[in-house]
């Protein structure tokens, strides 16, 4: 499926169902995604800043 790039961001993958940005196909809308935790030194330090839950998720 091509993207449109008008509504997502074709080049970040997402799985997180609950996040208000999540595309429902893995994909996110965000219009700009931040990755955080700026003094990680793992992968598993890293997280996504730009993540807000969805309305009614926990």
């Amino acid at each position: 499926m091509p993207c449109d790039k008008e509504t997502v961001n074709c080049g970040v993958a997402c799985t997180v169902r609950n996040c208000v940005h999540h595309t429902g196909e893995n994909s996110c809308s965000a219009p700009v995604v931040t990755v955080g935790e700026e003094k990680a030194v793992t992968e598993a330090e890293t997280r996504c800043a730009t993540f807000r839950s969805r309305p009614g998720c926990r």
